[in-house]
């Protein structure tokens, strides 16, 4: 329930964002965002873009009904964030992308990626979920940059998602007990 209010929140956050009066005092908001909330909404745009995309495989190959549902929800979830990260960078004529590579945690490998669209079944539902809870602790940690954040919108953001993943990383290791 506490998920479905803060993607509500959240998506007539995103609806209240083009009105003219409330753009332009929310982006005045956006202008105290160090470099360290600016580097993480470089950072973990593309990281919710893989969770996006592992998702989005998972509703095409997976027939559990309990990952759909997860996937759905991080689907949602994610791309709802995704969206709020990108009206940080630019509300404040930031790059998109960071000027230099730096390792993300929890961020997959190409090889990774690719073998897990191969499989199948349960074998696949295993390894979805294996992989989904080692990105989503990979997100946790991202948390860190904005950990001490003065920002009320970083600070609120922070805390969604490190509420809606850490109870999404105990579902998945309950789903991974009951496929083993």
């Amino acid at each position: 329930m506490l998920k479905k209010i803060i993607v509500s929140l959240l998506a007539i956050g995103i609806i209240l964002v083009p009105n003219s009066a409330n753009a332009s005092s929310h982006a005045k908001s956006l202008q105290n965002l160090r470099m360290s909330e600016i580097m993480f909404a470089q950072m973990m745009i593309p990281h919710h873009e893989q969770a996006i995309s592992m998702s989005e495989t998972a509703l095409k190959k997976s027939r559990n009904q309990e990952i759909l549902k997860l996937s759905r929800q991080i689907k949602s979830l994610q791309s709802s964030e995704t969206s709020q990260l990108t009206y940080w960078l630019k509300a404040t004529n930031s790059s998109m992308a960071m000027d230099h590579d730096m390792k993300m945690s929890g961020m997959l490998t190409v090889k990774e990626l690719a073998s897990l669209k191969q499989l199948t079944g349960t074998q696949f539902d295993r390894t979805f979920l294996q992989l989904m809870i080692k990105h989503h602790q990979g997100a946790l940690e991202m948390l860190d940059l904005i950990s001490d954040s003065k920002n009320t919108e970083a600070k609120a953001l922070a805390k969604a998602i490190n509420s809606a993943q850490s109870k999404e990383i105990t579902s998945m290791k309950l789903l991974l007990k009951k496929l083993k």
